[in-house]
């Protein structure tokens, strides 16, 4: 079932979300908009947005290099078990500390990182749910990712 399911949606699952994820490349090019408009941040935590500048912007080249990475995986076969497997976890990284900060921390302020809290989750759950396909799969069959 999975097999078949992988088959099918591997290829347009890659290419979509490698080009949504491909978009943080905005964060890079534009911090304080996306900032302000992406990500809600008011005037008061612009205040000292000049110090974390590079941060956001590191985010958004690293995030955007692993959409890029998605897309060219799904051309590059040989590339999409390993791919696969660093996007599950920097992705599920990235929703752990969305939960941690909303449920843990109570910072209002993060719910404005939910459009990528959905985006990671959706990724988190098809590319964890790929890797238990990708080890439990009959290994006497060449794996759908190579096909």
């Amino acid at each position: 079932m999975l097999e078949r399911f992988f088959e099918k949606t591997i290829y347009p699952y890659l290419m979509v979300t490698g080009f949504l994820t491909a978009t943080a490349f905005i964060t890079f090019i534009a911090p304080e908009w996306s900032m302000s408009n992406l990500f809600f941040y008011n005037g008061q935590m612009m205040e000292n947005s000049i110090y974390l500048k590079a941060t956001y912007q590191h985010w958004g080249v690293m995030v955007g290099c692993i959409g890029v990475l998605l897309m060219v995986s799904a051309k590059v076969k040989s590339l999409r078990t390993s791919t696969m497997i660093y996007s599950a976890f920097e992705k599920a990284m990235f929703v752990g500390l969305f939960l941690y900060n909303v449920c843990i921390n109570d910072y209002q302020w993060f719910y404005g990182w939910s459009g990528v809290f959905v985006l990671d989750g959706f990724v988190t759950l098809y590319s964890f749910t790929y890797l238990y396909y990708y080890l439990t799969r009959d290994k006497s069959k060449a794996p759908v990712h190579l096909r």
